[in-house]
């Protein structure tokens, strides 16, 4: 299993929650297997989001509308803990993450995304 990040702005963050789809504009989508963990880097606010599970295979134009075409390479997700929340900052910490200080989207090293995802669904009610 792996763990990828996904991100969103403002203008993104609600159709990817309404339609429970996250996207890029480049292809590495197209390497996100079902049943993988998917995190959303909100990199407005500087916030990193979890925990979801990809619902389908990355593929590309799955909601071929969304965002007028301009995040063609999407996978469908849906919640792996009852209601997704920020990874504690305490926790990024650890692992040298500051999502207020950049972008990243993509794969996450395996150790580190398998740590998140864990302590959120250690967290689970």
């Amino acid at each position: 299993m792996s763990h990828f990040v996904f991100e969103c702005n403002s203008d993104t963050y609600l159709d990817c929650m309404t339609h429970q789809v996250f996207a890029s504009n480049t292809n590495w989508p197209l390497q996100v297997a079902q049943g993988d963990y998917v995190f959303l880097h909100h990199y407005e606010t500087g916030v990193l989001l979890g925990l979801w599970r990809a619902k389908t295979n990355g593929a590309r134009g799955l909601v071929p509308k969304l965002w007028r075409g301009r995040f063609p390479f999407q996978v469908m997700i849906e919640p792996a803990i009852a209601r997704p929340q920020d990874v504690p900052r305490e926790i990024l910490t650890e692992f040298g993450i500051n999502p207020s200080a950049g972008r990243f989207e993509g794969l996450l090293d395996a150790s580190i995304g398998e740590k998140l995802a864990n302590a959120l669904l250690a967290q689970k009610s």
